[in-house]
């Protein structure tokens, strides 16, 4: 109801008749309501009306029953007028709002309470049955025709029973997987032959798959109109485990190692259901047998089972697990509705549970890229993955060489380990046949992998007998070299068609191709080529490659350099650039300063060319600065008395000193130093143990005023020159990102500005004197 609550108060509420949470509110005068005249008689259905801190609110529509005209419900706070009111049979008049005086009888108005109250009936029930569906629940309507016959498991089966149901099995909802394989394997021969135009009775019952779950009874019922089996082939597939060799079955068994790396050559999914079963019952009838004849076959699992023929039986196969008191969850029919949604949500048949279908959501990597719509991508994604977000790269493709595989992958816009929320799992899942096989699939695609989310499906990978474990660790690997290869291929050439785009991915998943180059040598210079950096020929912003670093190398030139810096105004300022920038040769920019001197490391070379940092000491011996005339430098004499001076104030802090042609506007330099990020790192590690600083190789640039001027003063005021020097060192060890803390510093530089400022100060009372000495002469 729109408008002021002017409008609602000036209403005369005649009555209010309680309904269970309904209230109804009549008046035989017309009042205005949203500039709508209603004529009496007429009402207002009060619903849920509540109080929260002392005021009143109700949410409520008015109809016209003349006109047949119903407004939308809306809450108001009629707390003023609506003081309260007594919920009971008689008629009340609402406090504080001013009304007319009305006898209680008032037959028109109970034929409208009366009418609405059916209505409002109608509505609940409406209601109750689309939150609800229908459940259907799978009945047993079968019944022994025949004679019963017994017969004993072969090959000590009531030893065989025990492993497959205690040993074989880690979890016990596994079985519900393993019957729904078992049937899509059912409905898929029998489609087959019907496609292929061979006679199956009963054609024309539906291919799906009905699980039926009874808390009251405890039972698990699960049915298809499969193939089915007749009594011989009851006898054979479930009168003996692994028919194929049980012999061979128990001498595996034997080995617990062996064990639990079986391939599923045995067949025995189906005995999983004596995990959880006191008591099976199998109702089956072959394809081939027109009647509604079939057989039951039952059996507890202690070594022995009944085989019976019974009536009506379809076509297909109906199982019925009875329970055991610890399994009594599978009668739940939330537990096996999560079940199915986990190991068999993308089975190619729709499964129904209790009547209602539960795997709605395709196997959209069954289909060719071409079939798949970007908002099918994206459901899919956003349920696979359980996120939010729209993938950003998706990468689908199917293969038969040199494996047989379908795989969906999907490159997310963000993830959560930046945050630092941790390590995140893998988010590849392997399945066989639309058949989960192992969610979240380690060792499937390699650990810097991890943000891929998608699925995998090959028919190729060996399973165990619980499909729990995959057996072949070789072709595992193989499948490993193969999908990563095909993620790093399709990232290299969206790369290239889309530099725009894959820049915003390199910003957000960078991190995990670094990771990739120190861990992944098999694909590390693959990987490598995804990098991206900047250079000192591109403009701020814009990033490059490795490759297209080494397509712009000249030919004399057989190393890529590279600099770590913390930003691009550090890069350029540092001394370590002054000769390249003078000479004009590239040098890449790194900004990560945890990771990229690992990366770099690590990878070594790239397409036949070293790769070196620039604060190397053999760093381009070529490359010089262009000499300036009139510069001056330190004699090859003065230099080595210079470096024997410097070597005794920095005893304990340097190896060696060298002279060095390759500073432009620097006194010094230090050279091959250890790396930065690993001090960082030890000391995030134990913070308590410091990493004492090892002694250091400097280079000096005996051509830089600051040098010359402290070798002159170390025989005027040896003290301000071995502060000086020792100034000059620090520096040094600053821009070579060596120094874990700065604060050391500031008492010497105190002295040094003290005694600077304190010979300026001098020099300027002398030229004092001397000015006033030549005006007294004048």
């Amino acid at each position: 109801m729109n408008g002021n609550i002017s409008k609602l108060v000036k209403i005369n509420y005649r009555t209010i008749t309680p309904l269970g949470r309904k209230t109804y509110v009549t008046t035989r005068k017309q009042r205005p309501i949203e500039n709508t005249y209603l004529s009496s008689p007429r009402f207002i259905n009060v619903v849920d009306h509540s109080s929260s801190n002392n005021r009143t609110f109700i949410r409520c529509y008015h109809s016209n029953t003349e006109l047949n005209k119903k407004e939308e419900p809306e809450i108001k706070d009629i707390s003023d007028q609506f003081n309260g009111f007594q919920n009971d049979d008689k008629t009340q008049k609402l406090e504080g709002i001013e009304g007319e005086e009305i006898e209680e009888e008032d037959p028109e108005l109970d034929s409208i309470i009366q009418r609405e109250k059916e209505n409002l009936s109608k509505q609940n029930d409406s209601a109750t049955a689309t939150s609800k569906p229908e459940e259907t629940l799978i009945q047993e309507t079968e019944h022994v025709v025949g004679e019963s016959q017994v017969k004993e498991f072969q090959a000590e089966t009531k030893k065989i029973l025990d492993i497959v149901a205690r040993s074989l099995y880690s979890d016990k909802e596994i079985f519900v997987r393993e019957l729904i394989s078992n049937a899509s394997d059912a409905l898929e021969k029998v489609r087959h032959m019907i496609m292929t135009n061979q006679p199956v009775s009963d054609h024309d019952l539906p291919l799906d798959i009905h699980i039926s779950v009874d808390e009251k009874k405890k039972t698990f019922t699960i049915q298809d109109y499969g193939i089915g089996m007749s009594k011989d082939e009851l006898i054979e597939f479930l009168g003996k485990i692994g028919f194929s060799g049980t012999s061979e079955f128990m001498k595996v068994l034997e080995d617990k190692e062996k064990a639990t790396n079986l391939i599923g050559q045995f067949g025995v999914g189906f005995y999983s259901c004596f995990m959880v079963s006191n008591k099976v019952k199998v109702y089956s009838r072959s394809y081939k047998e027109n009647t509604g004849r079939g057989w039951v076959w039952e059996s507890d699992g202690t070594g022995s089972y009944t085989i019976a023929q019974a009536e009506p039986v379809q076509r297909g196969t109906k199982i019925i697990a009875f329970l055991k008191a610890d399994s009594e969850e599978f009668s739940v029919k939330q537990t096996v509705e999560n079940i199915i949604k986990t190991y068999s949500n993308f089975v190619g048949f729709p499964i129904y549970l209790n009547g209602n279908q539960v795997n709605k959501v395709g196997a959209l990597w069954t289909k060719t890229p071409k079939e798949v719509t970007p908002e099918q991508h994206k459901e899919f994604y956003q349920f696979i993955s359980k996120a939010y977000d729209a993938p950003q790269y998706t990468l689908h493709f199917q293969t038969d060489m040199p494996l047989s595989l379908r795989a969906l992958f999907y490159v997310p816009e963000t993830h959560m380990e930046k945050y630092g929320m941790g390590r995140q799992e893998t988010g590849v899942s392997l399945f066989s046949r639309k058949i989960l096989i192992q969610s979240k699939c380690k060792g499937l695609l390699p650990e810097w992998l991890r943000f891929v989310k998608g699925v995998v499906d090959s028919e190729d990978v060996p399973l165990n007998l619980s499909r729990e474990h995959l057996q072949d660790s070789a072709l595992i690997k193989r499948l490993s070299g193969v999908l990563t290869k095909r993620i790093l291929k399709f990232l290299e050439k969206e790369a290239k068609d889309g530099k725009e785009k894959f820049s915003r991915f390199y910003a957000e998943f960078s991190q995990f191709l670094k990771e990739g180059v120190c861990t992944d040598y098999v694909h590390k210079e693959d990987i490598a080529k995804l990098l991206r950096m900047e250079s000192s020929k591109t403009p701020a912003g814009e990033l490059t490659s490795l490759s297209e670093y080494v397509a712009m190398m000249p030919q004399t030139q057989k190393e890529i350099y590279y600099l770590i810096v913390p930003s691009r105004k550090f890069a350029e300022e540092s001394p370590y650039f002054e000769s390249f920038r003078e000479a004009g040769v590239e040098v890449l920019f790194l900004y990560d300063t945890r990771l990229d001197d690992f990366v770099m490391s690590n990878l070594g070379e790239f397409q036949g060319k070293k790769i070196k940092t620039i604060e190397s000491s053999t760093a381009a011996p070529d490359i010089k600065p262009r000499a300036t005339t009139g510069e001056s430098s330190l004699t090859a004499e003065e230099f080595t008395d210079f470096s024997s001076w410097m070597k005794s104030v920095l005893v304990n802090k340097v190896t060696t000193i060298t002279d060095t042609d390759r500073l432009v506007n620097s006194p010094c330099i230090i050279v091959d130093h250890e790396s930065a990020s690993f001090r960082r790192m030890m000391r995030a590690v134990d913070p308590k143990q410091s990493q004492e600083l090892p002694k250091q190789a400097v280079q000096i640039n005996t051509k830089h005023p600051l040098i010359k001027k402290i070798n002159y003063m170390r025989k005027v005021d040896d003290g301000l020159a071995r502060e000086a020097i020792e100034q000059v060192f620090d520096n040094a060890l600053l821009q070579a990102g060596l120094v874990d803390d700065g604060r050391s510093m500031v008492p010497r530089i105190n002295k040094i500005l003290e005694k600077a400022l304190d010979k300026r100060q001098l020099e300027g009372e002398g030229d004092y004197i001397q000015q006033k000495q030549k005006q007294q002469e004048l």
